[in-house]
């Protein structure tokens, strides 16, 4: 139990590096929207079907890490000037 204990403590550490990495990997993009697309494109579906297994619930953590990324990629855009050609 000690090992899994210590691989979940790792898990929860490394994820804002994790997420760093995916804001880094979006931002490779052309526009804001590709990025976001791409990131949605990693979600997992779980077709109304959701009764909350563990592979269920990780899967629900790493949706919800898209999602903040998605919401620095929408900050970032916030920022950017209009274009008028």
């Amino acid at each position: 139990m000690n090992d899994a204990e210590k691989w979940l403590n790792q898990i929860i550490a490394d994820i804002p590096y994790i997420k760093e990495e995916m804001y880094q990997d979006a931002k490779t993009f052309d526009t804001y929207g590709k990025a976001k697309k791409y990131l949605r494109d990693f979600k997992g579906d779980f077709n109304g079907n959701y009764n909350a297994t563990p592979e269920e619930q990780v899967q629900s953590a790493f949706n919800t890490m898209i999602e903040d990324v998605i919401q620095k990629l929408n900050q970032d855009a916030d920022k950017v000037k209009i274009n008028h050609d």
